[in-house]
């Protein structure tokens, strides 16, 4: 019997896991991506003789002996020679308060420190702490084991107990914004630095899980960056026998009788297929690529009120500094506000690469603040090409003017300069409004059911970020792994990790 075809629209992280376990159950498969490189939202771009690394952050799974380890096992991408484990989470820097918390596994030494900062809020402190040991060995893949249409109420009894020891977490005053549990603490500091943990409006146990994991000692960074990572996926794709199509745009997703059949590219050309899986912009997907045909009312109100995860803009400068004493994440209080680039927040995250050779020049290092911004006035901006640069260089000068609080004499060691606003990565993604990564994080999204098919249209199936709230590698990762199962289901052949 022949193989049964499919084609993927993305070469993203979840267009690659498609392809790879879509090849291991015996498909057929070729990925159409526009852009010129493997990675999607994982970008990595060169500026003079520095790689800007506009991806990955860390990588949560890397350690084996966890659950969530087993997706890289299974996918052959597990690379423990790339992998250096995180002891630091962050350094949260307040100059104009002359006050310095790192933030390390060591959770003993976090209530301490914490309490020296703000003793007046000890038992909040006490309880936070507490709680992020108790999501220590917490199995992120839980809840993700299969999509909604394959998951029946064994596999919810299945859920509930593998997470019975923080199911108490995912209900109640915990599923509020980190936000709402700081409102009543009475240090302004304490305050700062529980907030921009992750995000302020995120669900209090998101930060509670993500830190757990952190204490767990599975989280770490990649040497080779997320150009590394992604490569490493695409080539083991390929070795399963999968094609890619590079700087390849899908203009449409080719249906009959309600069923898809294929893809129409920018260039004219028709490529047909058995099935078809779309691991881009959910948004562009439905409303673009199908016209919005296959939709109903719970689709239209989540495109229409879910708030999706905040656009920002990556500053990143090279630097003829080593940075050997500094740890890869600094948080840092503005010392003035940031007037330029529709900036959000004055907290600064900064990204210090000095932990892989491949970023820089030698004797250099890659300097790069990620900050909350908007949509509307960079697309707006856009539109004039002087006033957008304009806009991006006052930026740049307001950011190392802040950096130099830290670091003092750093702008007469700078030497590039990089500026990606939300038009940037809607440019190379295509991601609505420029998002991050697809819907934000709230109550609502995450315990929405999130389909991986369309209701009136067979053989069309769904992966990527825009599927799982929040996003991120491993998520991404299980999309795609979800869709292939479903593809097996319909094609009546049992769903296999083996090769």
């Amino acid at each position: 019997m022949p193989k049964r075809s499919a084609i993927i629209i993305g070469a993203g992280l979840a267009g690659l896991a498609t392809g790879i376990y879509a090849q291991m159950n015996g498909f057929n498969t070729r990925i159409f991506e526009r852009a010129p490189r493997p990675g999607g939202v994982a970008a990595t771009w060169k500026r003079h003789g520095y790689t800007i690394d506009g991806g990955i952050h860390f990588y949560m799974g890397f350690k084996p002996g966890q659950p969530v380890h087993t997706l890289y096992q299974e996918m052959g991408i597990y690379q423990p020679e790339q992998y250096h484990q995180m002891d630091i989470y962050g350094r949260f820097v307040d100059p104009a308060e002359n006050t310095r918390i790192d933030l390390t596994r060591d959770l003993n030494r976090l209530k301490t420190d914490l309490k020296d900062l703000a003793p007046e809020d000890s038992a909040f402190i006490d309880r936070f702490v507490k709680d992020i040991q108790a999501f220590k060995g917490a199995d992120l893949m839980a809840s993700m084991a299969k999509p909604p249409e394959l998951t029946r109420p064994w596999d919810m009894g299945r859920m509930l107990w593998n997470m019975r020891k923080v199911i108490r977490f995912y209900s109640g005053a915990y599923t509020q914004p980190v936000n709402h549990h700081t409102q009543s603490l009475k240090s302004q500091a304490l305050k700062e630095f529980i907030e921009h943990i992750f995000l302020p409006d995120v669900p209090m146990w998101f930060v509670l899980f993500t830190m757990g994991m952190f204490a767990s000692g599975n989280m770490a960074l990649r040497k080779d960056g997320s150009a590394g990572f992604a490569k490493a996926v695409e080539q083991r794709y390929l070795s399963l026998g999968g094609r890619v199509t590079y700087r390849s745009h899908v203009s449409k997703i080719i249906t009959r009788n309600d069923r898809a059949v294929g893809v129409a590219l920018e260039d004219g050309d028709e490529e047909h297929a058995d099935l078809v899986v779309a691991a881009g912009d959910a948004h562009t997907t439905i409303f673009d690529l199908l016209g919005g045909r296959y939709v109903n009312d719970d689709i239209i109100k989540r495109f229409k009120e879910w708030p999706l995860f905040p656009t920002v803009v990556l500053t990143s400068f090279g630097v003829t500094r080593t940075f050997e004493d500094d740890p890869w994440s600094i948080i840092i209080k503005a010392p003035r506000p940031i007037a330029k680039g529709f900036i959000t927040d004055n907290w600064l995250p900064i990204r210090i690469f000095n932990y892989g050779d491949g970023f820089s020049p030698q004797g250099k290092t890659v300097v790069q603040v990620m900050i909350m911004s908007q949509w509307d006035p960079w697309h707006t901006l856009r539109q004039n090409e002087a006033a957008y640069k304009k806009e991006k260089e006052a930026l740049a000068r307001q950011i190392i003017e802040s950096l130099g609080h830290v670091w003092p004499g750093l702008e007469k060691d700078v030497d590039m300069t990089d500026v990606a606003t939300p038009h940037t990565w809607w440019r190379y993604t295509l991601n609505r409004k420029g998002a991050f990564e697809g819907f934000a994080v709230t109550h609502e999204t995450v315990y929405t059911k999130m389909y991986r098919t369309l209701p009136g249209l067979d053989n069309l199936f769904l992966a990527g970020q825009w599927n799982s709230p929040g996003g991120g590698v491993i998520p991404s990762f299980m999309t795609g792994k979800h869709a292939v199962m479903l593809m097996c289901k319909q094609a009546g052949r049992k769903f296999t990790t083996m090769t």
